[in-house]
């Protein structure tokens, strides 16, 4: 889901545009696939604790007396190996911000960024969540920021809300981080932080899931704090967009249905479903490599901003009637409430948020606390919408880690 917004803390890129060193690991001859390993590198930007004081108090004062710039921060552009929706190997790129100026043994924190639809917009090329990197960096973490598949340098159309997929992005990310680290000479200690905001609150809480399930022997989990994510995916997200209900953001139907149908194929032909003109307009913003935003699909989407307007009203009454139709089977796959984490785990959540209704993290914490977990429900700011809430949920959040960190 969308979070990113001119303006805001994690959209600086004016003052922050990467400047990329040539750093490539040297590979004479093409490398046996192995997900996670570190394809590439190139040292990017650089700042001071001071620089990045004085960057945040220009550009986000709200946020600037909430840091401790305790390190200066570098930053890296990667790509490294993995495999996409369907198992196929792949390359996927992303950012590593890392601390300077100290030789203390840090711990690894992944941050997963919010819906975007323009390839470049994401952390590697200085774009959404990258500021959040150096927020988290400063503080003495080294954060590794996925781009997600298909964005970035990544290849193909990205798999949107896919939790399976996130996940591995996110787990082969870090182990392309580690890599990064010992290769640097930069020393970790045991510890791991995952945390996300928006459709990165689904990908954190899908890659807490996954690390917990296949990767215990290779990652200890310190703490995870998801934020603002869409866990019901079949039940409080389905009510939110395929309702006859005005919603925030429409575009995140289309861009839902062309990725859940590229995975699932419970289509023969998407363009099917859509009323004209959306039968033939859509093909031009949801593409592998887009440069549009999502604001620009929002912008020809219907007035009435009820996202089931551009669908055909016989599909709709069809997925709304069916409980097993494909589709909604698809989203099913998609929940993340249903389970129980073995680490302490924080959801951040604003309750008047109306992209991603507050009900996906109170639905996750009951069920997550009838299972035992160790889990908190935070309201970061009273009457906090989706946006407004960004700041103050990562700032809490980070706070709390800070009193977990070694």
């Amino acid at each position: 889901m969308i979070i990113f917004i001119k303006n805001s803390f994690f959209y600086i890129t004016a003052l922050t545009l990467i400047v990329f060193a040539s750093c490539k690991k040297e590979d004479t001859e093409k490398e046996a696939f192995k997900r996670g390993h570190l394809i590439s590198y190139q040292k990017g930007g650089s700042y001071s604790s001071d620089a990045l004081k004085s960057l945040f108090a220009t550009y986000s004062p709200e946020l600037a007396g909430e840091i401790n710039y305790e390190y200066g921060v570098q930053m890296y552009s990667i790509e490294y190996q993995t495999i996409s929706f369907d198992d196929t190997e792949t390359k996927a790129s992303g950012l590593v911000v890392v601390p300077t100026g100290a030789s203390s043994d840090f711990p690894l924190l992944s941050f997963e960024h919010g819906t975007v639809l323009n390839k470049l917009d994401v952390p590697s090329y200085g774009g959404s969540g990258k500021d959040a990197g150096l927020v988290y960096a400063t503080e003495g973490y080294v954060a590794s920021l996925p781009d997600f598949l298909g964005l970035g340098s990544g290849e193909g159309f990205h798999p949107y809300q896919h939790a399976q997929s996130e996940a591995t992005a996110v787990i082969d990310m870090l182990i392309a981080t580690k890599e990064l680290c010992a290769e640097l000479g930069i020393s970790l200690n045991n510890q791991l932080f995952v945390t996300g905001y928006s459709q990165g609150g689904h990908a954190a809480m899908a890659a807490l899931k996954m690390l917990q399930e296949e990767y215990g022997e290779e990652f200890s989990i310190t703490a995870g704090a998801p934020l603002a994510g869409p866990y019901d995916m079949s039940g409080v997200m389905f009510d939110s967009i395929f309702q006859d209900k005005v919603f925030a953001e429409p575009a995140f139907l289309p861009y839902m249905l062309y990725s859940y149908n590229m995975i699932y194929s419970f289509f023969d032909d998407i363009h099917s479903i859509f009323v004209e003109p959306y039968n033939t307009l859509l093909d031009d913003y949801f593409y592998a490599g887009s440069t549009h935003n999502l604001s620009e699909v929002s912008a020809i989407l219907p007035e009435s901003r009820i996202p089931a307007d551009m669908l055909k009203p016989e599909f709709v009454e069809e997925l709304r009637n069916n409980p097993q139709h494909p589709a909604r089977l698809a989203l099913e796959k998609n929940d993340l409430y249903d389970w129980a984490p073995e680490f302490p785990i924080h959801l951040y959540h604003c309750n008047c948020d109306k992209r991603v209704p507050v009900t996906n993290s109170q639905k996750a914490y009951e069920s997550f606390k009838s299972k035992g977990a160790d889990v908190e429900l935070i309201i970061p700011l009273d009457s906090g919408n989706h946006i407004t809430c960004i700041v103050p949920a990562i700032v809490q959040s980070l706070n709390w880690f800070n009193t977990l960190k070694k």
